[in-house]
């Protein structure tokens, strides 16, 4: 299989629609319910795609687009968060997200050279997103708790 990383462009946008209303992905990146519309998620891509602080990345197995990776820069905080998503089942449980989020990260740090780590998040009982953040290199910092949902902040020094 050829791994590689495609900047996101609008033409990506359906896939994100497809992706982010999906019960079971959404149940692991977030716990939230309720679908996403159209307008929604183009109003959300647009941003990414004009705003510095946002570096996406959709991946792509042999021609498929795959899933998708986010570097974001939140107001106030010290580090990028990372955010990996496989929005493809039949992908899953196949290394793709180790192996992308290790490029994705290998990118990040050569075009962003002042920037010394990376934070991520997942809740605490995705086991197998925090076993993927391990291998690439990523180290439990904390819970943070919530009502709703519990997550383990991670973070990867350069």
């Amino acid at each position: 299989m050829k791994m590689t990383l495609v900047k996101l462009k609008k033409q990506h946008f359906p896939l994100f629609y497809k992706w982010w209303n999906n019960p079971v992905l959404r149940k692991l990146t977030s716990n939230k319910f309720k679908k996403i519309t159209n307008d929604e998620v183009g109003e959300i891509l647009n941003k990414h795609l004009y705003d510095k602080d946002y570096h996406d990345y959709v991946i792509v197995i042999d021609g498929v687009s795959i899933g998708h990776i986010l570097f974001h820069k939140k107001k106030n905080r010290k580090y990028f968060e990372a955010y990996i998503a496989i929005g493809e089942r039949k992908y899953w449980d196949k290394g793709i997200g180790t192996q992308s989020l290790v490029k994705a990260c290998n990118i990040f740090f050569r075009n962003k050279p002042n920037e010394d780590a990376i934070t991520i998040q997942a809740l605490v009982d995705n086991h197998r997103a925090i076993a993927c953040y391990k291998k690439v290199g990523f180290q439990k910092k904390r819970i943070i708790k919530c009502k709703e949902n519990s997550t383990v902040l991670m973070k990867l020094s350069k």
